[in-house]
């Protein structure tokens, strides 16, 4: 990926130009000031010679030829030239110049009313002055002083030395500031390239944050500065917005689930109230019908009168019929029916509920059998598992064809399992039907469901009971019918044989 280096060359440049202006500023002063600075350290060096002179004329060794070493070297060393002359005019002690110039030149600075000599510093032992000597073509700085013995002191230094040194001074210093100038904007490239290179890295990650990858992390350096402060910071806001982030989406899915949720329980709270509608309307109607007849007196004979009340009492056992079972899919469908595990005997639970429809499998000349019919015991709640048998035996009883066969059989699937199984003999449920055999109100064949008072809600109990109880059930088509099943847990201490 490549970076632009704009805050490179930024912190680069503001150090150049603050690094230059400071140079700058300095050759400014250098150039105003130096030369007064020198000028006034060369008075100071000619005021130490006089000094050290008075000392040695006290200790009484200034003029002996053994000190004219040392005198030497000490003019040397203030890059002066000196001559000490005594009241003849004899010259006592001199540098390595001319001693006949610096005479003359004593004398002159002594006698002259020449303008060029500008006194600087007098005091009662000296005089500090500027001039030009006839026959130099430089200024000097001079320096007239008496000895306690009497003897005259004379010192002076070239000007156009001062100004050569300070011009030198001041080239060397320009070379100095290119050169700090080139190597400080190279280092500071490097050092700042390797100081912003976190800096980089926190870019990269509030990048990959802002896309919401929340993996990016960022890593101290060696040696901890704010800048890893920041980053760690970053660290703790991305684990914060990635926090705060899960919570929306979660928030967000239980809401769209709710609103989900809702609006199924809507459409069907409006099924519900169509289908029920549709199938109150039809028995209401018989009732209403027959009961206007028989208030009117359209039927004569008793025996007429008795068949219109038996219609009555039937499609009111049908709408009685329709509203209980409504009431308990109701409850199982939305979690109220308590579960009440027991073991209890299964045959004997068949075998009744089989009795409590004789009169059906009679009236429609039904062959019923019950096939490897043996004691079985169960672990389950009784009330629903009655109702599971008690619909699959009244759908197979409004279905039964052919030869009019209902089977009922139990065999051991597996370990702890027995599959409860109701037969008819009959048509099998095409493919399309199959689907939806399980929903409220579905009807295969609706004319027979209204010939024996089906409610079309017996399956749909079937499977929000077996749901609850969290059993497995289906329906087979067989060669000659079809095959309703579920499935229940055995109780505990029931032994099986496994049926071939």
């Amino acid at each position: 990926m490549q970076r632009s280096n704009k805050i490179n060359r930024q912190i680069v440049g503001l150090i150049a130009t603050i690094f230059l202006g400071t140079l700058v500023l300095i050759s400014l002063l250098t150039a105003y000031f130096l030369g007064d600075y020198y000028l006034r350290q060369k008075k100071k060096d000619m005021r130490s010679v006089f000094n050290e002179l008075k000392v040695m004329q006290e200790d009484g060794n200034l003029y002996e030829e053994d000190n004219q070493i040392p005198l030497t070297a000490l003019f040397d060393r203030y890059s002066v030239c000196v001559i000490i002359l005594g009241p003849d005019g004899e010259s006592l002690v001199k540098s390595n110049s001319d001693s006949e110039v610096l005479s003359q030149q004593l004398s002159f600075s002594m006698y002259s009313k020449d303008d060029s000599v500008k006194i600087l510093q007098t005091t009662d032992e000296y005089q500090i002055f500027t001039c030009k000597f006839p026959g130099a073509d430089d200024r000097y700085l001079a320096f007239r002083g008496c000895l306690p013995d009497g003897n005259i002191v004379f010192m002076r230094t070239s000007y156009a030395g001062i100004s050569r040194t300070l011009h030198i001074t001041n080239r060397f210093f320009l070379f100095m500031v290119v050169v700090a100038l080139g190597i400080s904007t190279v280092i500071s490239h490097y050092v700042i390239k390797s100081f912003s290179k976190p800096l980089y890295g926190i870019i990269d990650i509030t990048k990959r944050i802002s896309n919401f990858d929340f993996q990016a992390r960022y890593y101290p350096q060696r040696v901890y500065n704010e800048l890893d402060d920041l980053g760690e910071h970053i660290n703790e806001m991305s684990t914060t917005l990635k926090r705060a982030i899960e919570q929306l989406r979660d928030a967000n899915e239980s809401l769209k689930h709710d609103l989900e949720v809702r609006e199924e329980t809507e459409n069907m709270r409006k099924e519900f109230v169509s289908n029920v509608s549709h199938e109150l309307k039809t028995p209401i109607a018989l009732i209403q019908g027959y009961a206007e007849g028989l208030q009117e007196g359209i039927m004569e004979d008793e025996n007429s009168r008795q068949i219109y009340l038996d219609i009555i009492i039937d499609e009111a056992n049908k709408m009685n019929r329709l509203v209980r079972e409504m009431l308990i899919l109701n409850q199982l469908e939305a979690g109220q029916m308590n579960i009440d595990y027991v073991d209890f005997n299964l045959t004997e639970m068949i075998d009744s509920v089989v009795d409590s429809n004789k009169i059906n499998f009679e009236a429609q000349n039904i062959t019923y059998s019950f096939i490897n019919k043996e004691e079985c015991y169960v672990h389950a709640d009784e009330f629903l598992v009655e109702q599971v048998i008690t619909n699959f035996i009244s759908n197979a009883i409004h279905y039964v064809l052919n030869e009019n066969v209902i089977n009922v059989k139990y065999e051991f699937v597996k370990k702890g399992k027995v599959r409860i199984s109701v037969f008819n003999s009959g048509n099998n449920i095409s493919k399309k039907d199959i689907k939806h055999i399980w929903e409220k109100f579905y009807k295969a064949d609706k004319a027979r469901s209204r010939e024996y008072g089906g409610s079309g809600i017996g399956l749909s109990v079937v499977k929000a009971t077996m749901d609850l109880l969290h059993e497995k059930y289906g329906v087979d088509n067989l060669e000659n019918g079809v095959e309703f099943w579920f499935e229940l847990s055995l109780a505990k201490d029931t032994k099986t044989t496994k049926n071939s």
